[in-house]
């Protein structure tokens, strides 16, 4: 635990300390940019799951930060960052430990880098630059990335592990709310024992976009089985944000892990005016085998902010779900509600307070403050419901 508040501190120390150099440095001149984020959560649970056992209420904040800093050129560089987190209070005897784990502390970067002709990243690195629906993460290993035209890239990727909670894809404030470290942190990289390879493609054909992917993962955490996958995201783009934009897709994924499963997903998207969404989706699931995914781009918040065990890819499960929200510079806002076998309800708004431009830093210099109302439905059985609240710096 010294050594969580240790890093901690130096996260925050490190952040001030850089914010003051901003004035006499820009991102490349320097041949540094600064990247990362520090904040704390409350989360506060509602419903049946409101006490704990000992009868007081179930609410805990917790503080995490992630400092790095790219050093290089446009086309060469190299990284370095460092997570840290730890709950700060409970008003139940160790209701946040599974949200906010007693170890958490890790270095998240550790990378050389080439993005020039193409992107490669080597080491530990987020591997968001592959644009993949399903491998949108933090791994160590090798990544690939080669554009071919407008909208089109081939990706590749070898890793052999993952941080599995963080940052989610569509998710407000989700990198605020659960961590774990690379499982093989401490454990000699457990290298050619957890492995994962995969690879695929992003095609842009004027309003058509096909995506296809195929993933091998090596004894995955999950079922400690080798996992096969393959499938593709069919997707119709057309309009314009700043009237009406149309996004409708199906994505599809057949799975083999023992058994046979496959994924069925279609969503359709309306954006108005630049920045007001509007859709829904259903999917269905196998019955023989859930989908195992270390990240996904789905919309739901319930998986993360509320101590429930369901999935919503489990064995045959099958859902729909409506959603709206608000897409912009300043403010974010979320709301869906989904029925069926996976059920949830969630709101969650997003304002920056305070939004500086400044060269050094990836995300500029920002503070966001957030709240939201997360639950399993309103005709569950055992109803889970959190009221949470958040805010950060960005940079």
């Amino acid at each position: 635990m010294k050594t969580l508040k240790t890093m901690t501190a130096s996260a925050l120390l490190a952040s001030c300390v850089a914010t003051s150099m901003v004035g006499v440095a820009s991102a490349r001149s320097s041949g540094v940019e600064l990247f990362g984020h520090l904040g704390v959560a409350y989360n506060h649970a509602l419903g049946d799951n409101r006490k704990g056992a000992d009868g007081k209420d179930v609410g805990f904040m917790g503080a995490t930060g992630h400092f790095g800093a790219d050093f290089g050129s446009e086309e060469f560089g190299a990284g370095l960052g460092v997570w840290a987190g730890s709950q700060v209070f409970s008003l139940s005897k160790d209701a946040g430990k599974s949200k906010y784990g007693s170890e958490y502390y890790d270095v998240s970067d550790l990378y050389f880098r080439y993005t020039g002709a193409f992107d490669l990243y080597v080491g530990r690195f987020s591997s968001s630059f592959l644009k993949s629906d399903w491998i949108d993460l933090y791994t160590q290993g090798v990544g690939l990335s080669i554009d071919f035209g407008k909208d089109s890239n081939f990706w590749a990727s070898w890793a052999n592990d993952s941080a599995t909670f963080g940052v989610l894809p569509n998710r407000i404030g989700s990198e605020l709310m659960a961590y774990s470290r690379f499982p093989s942190s401490f454990d000699n990289f457990n290298i050619g024992k957890k492995d994962f390879v995969g690879a695929g493609a992003n095609i842009g054909l004027g309003i058509f976009h096909i995506d296809p992917f195929a993933h091998y993962y090596i004894n995955n955490y999950n079922n400690n089985q080798d996992t096969i996958q393959a499938g593709a995201r069919l997707a119709i783009i057309a309009g314009d944000k700043s009237t009406i934009e149309s996004t409708t897709s199906v994505r599809g994924m057949y799975q083999y892990n023992k058994q046979n499963s496959y994924l069925v997903w279609a969503e359709e998207e309306l954006f108005f005016a630049k920045y007001l969404k509007l859709g829904g989706g259903y999917y269905m699931v196998g019955k023989d085998a859930g989908i195992y995914s270390t990240s996904d781009h789905t919309r739901f918040y319930g998986r993360y902010t509320t101590p429930s065990t369901a999935s919503y890819f489990a064995a045959g499960a099958s859902s729909w779900y409506g959603f709206a929200g608000v897409e912009h510079e300043r403010v974010k806002f979320d709301v869906l509600y989904a029925g069926g076998d996976y059920k949830e309800f969630s709101a969650v708004v997003s304002v920056r307070v305070l939004d500086l431009k400044l060269g050094i830093m990836r995300e500029g210099f920002g503070i966001d403050v957030g709240a939201g109302y997360v639950s399993n439905g309103f005709d569950s059985t055992y109803q889970r419901h959190n009221a949470i609240a958040f805010a950060k710096l960005v940079f």
